[in-house]
């Protein structure tokens, strides 16, 4: 049997939009990207790396998601923006999962809540939250993703 690992990880802290910045371009406040810094740090220590990472096209989830690749030093080639990760309900995030290529084991989708919130849940069958920085890892025992509709994770645990 084959194995996968996801990672969840909702957006470091953002600077409050209100009227005058537009929902997507809200950037990373600076508790946020110092947050951000400090997670890839120790992922970095722990040795972890991603073969994708998929993000929401918002200015703060492109931002998590640059600071984890420099910090982990992984090429951004390694990074997609997918527009269906903005606003998105945790079914059509399990789509989009579902259509990577079985090639890769270790996927990271970097989002918003309540979205994450809410998939991390269903896959976990128990409510989790995540507040901004967190990261949940989901280890499954499955070839390709697209079984992930079928079978539950066999477990997780927060990374940070």
């Amino acid at each position: 049997m084959g194995s996968k690992s996801l990672f969840l990880l909702r957006h470091a802290k953002a600077v409050t939009g209100g009227i005058l910045i537009p929902d997507k371009d809200r950037p990373l406040s600076d508790k946020g990207v110092k947050d951000i810094s400090k997670l890839a740090s120790k992922l970095s220590k722990k040795g972890l790396d991603f073969e994708l990472i998929i993000t929401s096209p918002s200015v703060r989830t492109i931002t998590t998601a640059q600071i984890i690749l420099k910090g982990l030093k992984i090429s951004h080639s390694h990074l997609v923006v997918n527009d269906a990760l903005y606003d998105a309900e945790a079914m059509n995030l399990l789509k989009v999962i579902s259509s990577v290529s079985k090639k890769i084991d270790k996927l990271m989708i970097v989002g918003h809540n309540p979205s994450l919130m809410s998939l991390a849940s269903y896959l976990a069958g128990e409510p989790i939250s995540l507040s901004t920085s967190s990261l949940i890892k989901f280890s499954f025992d499955f070839k390709e993703w697209h079984d992930i509709f079928t079978n539950r994770t066999s477990k997780f645990s927060f990374l940070n």
